[in-house]
């Protein structure tokens, strides 16, 4: 189901919350809690969001236990973290893109943190 822009869902909060996944899953958790009662929509995109976010988030990390802790290769750590980050703001910029037009959108990765109901 789609929506326009001026009518149904609040596809601002939900971009926001696609934007927040590219530093991880705290902002778009925080709009998931606030607004899972009263959005189905917001709800939904914010819990794809906080999803992606956990994955950013544990991908960034291993990439930064690589850099720090194996000898020689350190590097690929840091080039992974680059990686990391460029993909994380390609998803999520297409999905911020969807979510304003009304448009549901899905991740290709993502960590199951918060249920979506679909």
């Amino acid at each position: 189901m789609a929506y326009a822009a001026s009518e149904g869902p609040d596809t601002a909060l939900a971009g926001l919350a696609h934007l927040g996944a590219i530093v991880g899953p705290v902002i778009p958790l925080a709009v998931w809690l606030a607004r899972r009662r009263d959005d189905e929509f917001v709800a939904r995109e914010a819990a794809k969001a906080t999803n992606l976010g956990m994955a950013v988030l544990v991908a960034f990390t291993v990439a930064t236990l690589v850099e720090i802790f194996v000898p020689l290769v350190g590097f690929l750590g840091r080039l992974a973290q680059l990686v990391v980050l460029v993909v994380a703001g390609f998803l999520c910029v297409q999905a911020y893109r969807s979510v304003r037009r009304g448009a549901p959108t899905t991740y290709p990765i993502y960590i199951k943190v918060v249920k979506t109901h679909e």
